[in-house]
């Protein structure tokens, strides 16, 4: 009766909160049934879909309290076709509740909605208020025109609906042969407009 009751479980879609599901697959499942401790562990090929986002890893984990938090470890892809955007990465932590995702090591991010590819050491994601904070050895690059816009910086705040950068701390950017450099860089994606403040360097018409 038990094996059957475990298995009934891996079959069904968990319940969340305001009628959203989250569906999950894997080699391997561990499942925490007790009160207060409630957890679902995902290994090999492991899977989960939630609204328009689709997570991968080695392992994922389910918790807290109507499995709002996920952990995933390993080989780790965000995809989110609605937003139009794929996080690769190896250590990602999702906060069902507050609508948030956070990458405490190396992201390479490819935002095909904003045709825009960037890296980082670090990575805050607000999904609903569409806004990435990066920080270390940040590098993005954006398709123009004019040819690859180039921005490094250490720290780089990226507005994905108002197409905005705010880049701070040995801020560069290198775009249709012309270089920049200050303390801090402003970029308008869509008007390709450049604001600089602070140690200004430049080469233009190069």
């Amino acid at each position: 009766m038990r094996t059957r009751l475990l298995l009934c479980l891996l079959l069904l879609p968990l319940s969340l909160p305001a009628a959203e599901t989250v569906t999950f697959s894997g080699g391997a499942t561990k499942l925490v049934m007790k009160e207060g401790r409630e957890s679902v562990s995902l290994t090999g090929g492991a899977q989960i879909e939630s609204g328009s986002m689709i997570v991968s890893a080695d392992t994922i984990e389910l918790s807290g309290e109507e499995y709002r938090y996920v952990t995933c470890r390993g080989s780790v892809i965000l995809a989110d076709e609605e937003r139009g955007i794929t996080l690769t990465t190896h250590t990602l932590f999702y906060d069902r509740e507050e609508e948030t995702v956070s990458v405490p090591g190396y992201v390479e991010i490819d935002d095909k909605k904003n045709q825009v590819q960037a890296s980082s050491f670090r990575l805050a994601y607000d999904i609903q208020g569409a806004r990435m904070e990066l920080e270390v050895s940040v590098l993005l690059l954006r398709h123009t025109d004019s040819g690859a816009m180039v921005c490094q910086s250490d720290t780089l705040s990226f507005d994905r609906d108002e197409e905005k950068l705010n880049m701070w701390g040995n801020a560069r950017v290198q775009w249709d042969g012309d270089r920049y450099e200050a303390q801090r860089i402003e970029v308008d994606l869509k008007s390709e407009e450049i604001v600089m403040k602070g140690a200004i360097k430049g080469v233009i018409g190069g």
